[in-house]
């Protein structure tokens, strides 16, 4: 059975909530004949999956869509800092294609953290293993690979001081 035969057969794909320490996505896909998961499993988009029968006359190919780590967080910067001054300093390491920088609702004042993505993962990489620890603006900041959906569960703090 070739793969157009995949189409005809229309899968049910079902998108379950998101698992496990790092939030992934994770996708099912049931199918109406086992021998349709076979055929499908080599051909999958992601290489962390795992196929398992639901019963005999069915089986499901389940797969975890994996995180992007375009995505570098940035503590310790001052609280004067723009996000020009940023995608300046940043694109260095490869084209930056968002900042954004968590600013404190009451006051309008930077909280002195920042979020940078970039359009490939080895510009974030190298971003933040050559700017961690360095001096930038008069402080030290400290640059990691951001969590998959950190910036968007932010909660109001304090300025990060060193």
């Amino acid at each position: 059975m070739a793969l157009e035969e995949l189409a005809c057969c229309k899968p049910q794909i079902e998108l379950l909530p998101r698992l496990g320490k790092w939030k992934q996505s994770v996708s099912r896909i049931n199918f109406s004949l086992s021998n349709l998961a076979s055929i499908a499993l080599p051909n999958a988009p992601y290489p962390r999956f795992c196929c398992r029968a639901a019963s005999t006359s069915e089986s499901s190919v389940e797969y975890t869509i994996p995180s992007s780590s375009t995505k570098i967080f940035i503590k310790g910067l001052p609280l004067s800092i723009s996000e020009v001054r940023l995608t300046k300093v940043f694109s260095g390491f490869g084209e930056v294609t968002q900042v954004k920088i968590l600013i404190d609702k009451e006051s309008g004042q930077s909280l002195g953290f920042a979020y940078i993505s970039f359009d490939k993962e080895e510009s974030a990489q190298l971003a933040a293993k050559e700017m961690n620890g360095k001096f930038f603006d008069g402080r030290f900041i400290y640059v990691s690979i951001a969590k998959p959906g950190s910036s968007k569960s932010w909660k109001r703090t304090t300025a990060y001081k060193f």
